[in-house]
């Protein structure tokens, strides 16, 4: 599994935000660069994913897929 794709798991399972913070600042630096994005199809057909945080808390977040063409072009930079 790449790294783009165990960020991916990371996040879609909540576990970017219920573990340590250096897992979180993490996994958020793939949303930040874009290469991880908003599944709107997905999320529109299984609705959002709800899940406990690290802190005890509800949260609720759309699902995530990868933009390959995203990862591609950072990866030749």
């Amino acid at each position: 599994m790449s790294e783009v794709e165990h960020a991916l798991e990371c996040i879609n399972t909540g576990k970017w935000l219920q573990l340590e913070g250096s897992v979180g600042r993490w996994a958020d630096s793939y949303l930040e660069s874009e290469q991880i994005i908003v599944d709107e199809e997905r999320t529109k057909k299984e609705g959002a994913f709800n899940f406990i945080d690290g802190y005890g808390m509800k949260q609720k977040q759309p699902r995530f897929k990868i933009d390959w063409d995203m990862v591609d072009e950072l990866e030749y930079l």
